[in-house]
């Protein structure tokens, strides 16, 4: 299948499973999506262990043992998904800095070995390049003239301390040139899109591994291809494609992340009965992961610090905790079905992004690119200029 219709694929999985997408499931309720396609009963009685199975492959799952009128859904996302699994074995880690992780080590050796094939660039341009440490390992590992490109003075400052070429600028306002290769590992949302615009706008070669889609001016994201014209979808839903139902490398087991999820809804559930208006996911604003990995009290703590609220009591932190529990049940049985779309949501947009690449005589494709252990935003968009 090509690009072309794989992303009419994607979008038109999203189209039908929209009502799903649109509605979070946040309490006991079952989402009216849910309730007009009488998928709720089903879904609520599942035992434990079946929701196991089904929240580390939920469209898998479901395409077998989902409600009937769900399967067919469930089944071609869990078909698109399965053309773009990992490769067989992560590549050779680079990077000899000793501070640099070994996760993103190979994430690095991975843009090398998919780099040496882009012939005849001139110029390695590292958008969001941080500390520097892709950057400098583009240049050792390849002998290429490679640039790192920050808008944050700070980390451009300790960028140059570590040695390597850096600049202070943002995507839209830095020049780039044919025979550029325009290289980001994990850019958030926006900056992903503009990488991609500013590459073919410049005649440049592309390789990006994206991340955080939801981070994007506005009520939603512009698509850019123009077969996507007109498909739009809000901002919070977007964050569901950062969904990553497999355990990575040092970041916790899927049932610590369960006890995290539980966290979060602990603190709504606070915040509700302190009679805060919440809409779909305000719980968590202000408030980082580390803080719900930390538990309860922290992350309720910072909640509430950053409402001008006083602190939570005992009690209160206990009954919050008490009804997230009993709540958490039925909210992860109820999110299977949106589940299931999250990685078809992260393929549609990085076909998006590839799309608008070919559609303008780009070489394109869409590669796993390494292991969901290493990091479970892993599917990159190779882009070769024409000549």
């Amino acid at each position: 299948m090509d690009l072309g219709a794989e992303l009419d694929e994607a979008l038109r999985l999203l189209a039908a499973g929209r009502d799903l997408l649109l509605e979070r499931p946040h309490d006991e309720t079952a989402p009216a999506a849910l309730r007009a396609r009488d998928w709720d009963d089903a879904l609520g009685a599942m035992d434990d262990e079946a929701l196991a199975a089904a929240e580390r492959d939920p469209a898998g799952w479901l395409a077998v043992h989902g409600p009937a009128e769900l399967r067919p859904l469930a089944g071609d996302a869990a078909a698109l998904i399965a053309r773009h699994r990992e490769p067989p074995a992560d590549p050779r880690p680079q990077g000899a800095a000793l501070h640099v992780a070994a996760r993103k080590k190979t994430q690095i050796g991975a843009f090398v070995e998919v780099l040496t094939e882009l012939e005849g660039a001139e110029r390695v341009v590292d958008f969001g390049s941080g500390h520097g440490h892709l950057t400098r390992a583009l240049g050792e590992a390849l002998r290429a003239d490679t640039l790192g490109v920050e808008r944050d003075p700070a980390l451009v400052a300790r960028a140059r301390e570590l040695g390597g070429r850096f600049v202070r600028a943002d995507a839209e306002g830095f020049a780039l040139q044919p025979g550029d290769v325009v290289v980001g590992l994990h850019p958030c949302g926006s900056l992903g899109d503009a990488l991609v615009r500013r590459a073919r706008e410049a005649g440049a070669h592309v390789l990006m591994v994206s991340c955080c889609f939801q981070k994007v001016p506005g009520p939603e994201r512009t698509w850019l291809a123009e077969r996507a014209a007109g498909f739009a979808l809000p901002r919070d839903v977007l964050g569901l494609a950062n969904l990553a139902p497999r355990s990575f490398r040092n970041s916790g087991s899927l049932e610590a992340k369960r006890g995290w999820r539980q966290n979060r809804l602990a603190v709504r559930r606070l915040l509700l009965a302190r009679g805060i208006p919440l809409g779909p996911g305000d719980e968590g604003r202000g408030v980082t992961k580390e803080r719900f990995r930390a538990g309860l009290a922290d992350a309720a703590a910072r909640s509430l610090e950053r409402r001008g609220l006083p602190p939570a009591s005992e009690d209160e932190l206990r009954t919050a905790a008490a009804e997230a529990a009993r709540i958490h049940a039925r909210v992860a049985r109820f999110a299977l079905p949106r589940h299931a779309l999250a990685r078809v949501l992260e393929l549609a947009i990085v076909l998006d992004r590839a799309v608008h690449l070919e559609e303008a005589g780009w070489a394109a494709e869409v590669r796993t690119l390494f292991s969901p252990e290493t990091s479970p935003r892993n599917l990159a968009v190779v882009g070769r200029a024409p000549a």
